[in-house]
């Protein structure tokens, strides 16, 4: 193996169907709206989707596996299959756009925005200079 390349392993998709025969071009669709979502944020394990019939409502339901066991559902409904899929998946998107932003944030080591650790703090609070005074102050419920 060179250095620097590296061979990018598959994420397995399952794309089942409920109460409906789900067709080659109703699994291609989803395939392609997952793959893209993959590209968006490539450390997931394993994709779901599962797409159903409900009287005449469509719904769909995506599943990913992530990084450490986090597992994000998205779920939509719509007259139409493709746009219940389409739903799912900006649903999806906000949820990994979000992920990612907290791992990268964490990875960081950024604070948040609204504290200010050059201010003096308020008023009535005390400083704790030993541990054994904080553990005594939590045995006594303050």
């Amino acid at each position: 193996m060179q250095a620097g390349s590296f061979t990018r392993c598959r994420v397995q998709i399952t794309i089942t169907g409920r109460h409906l025969g789900v067709t080659e071009a109703m699994k291609s669709y989803a395939r392609s709206k997952v793959e893209k979502l993959l590209r968006f944020f490539d450390r997931t394990t394993s994709a779901t989707v599962t797409m159903d019939v409900e009287h005449a409502e469509h719904e769909v339901e995506i599943v990913f596996d992530v990084v450490r066991g986090t597992r994000l559902v998205s779920k939509a409904s719509a007259p139409d299959m493709y746009a219940a899929v389409d739903l799912a998946e900006q649903k999806l998107a906000s949820q990994l756009r979000k992920l990612k932003e907290r791992l990268r944030d964490h990875h960081r080591g950024e604070r948040r925005h609204d504290t200010d650790l050059t201010a003096p703090p308020p008023a009535g609070t005390e400083e704790l200079t030993t541990y054994e005074d904080v553990i005594e102050r939590l045995r006594r419920g303050e």
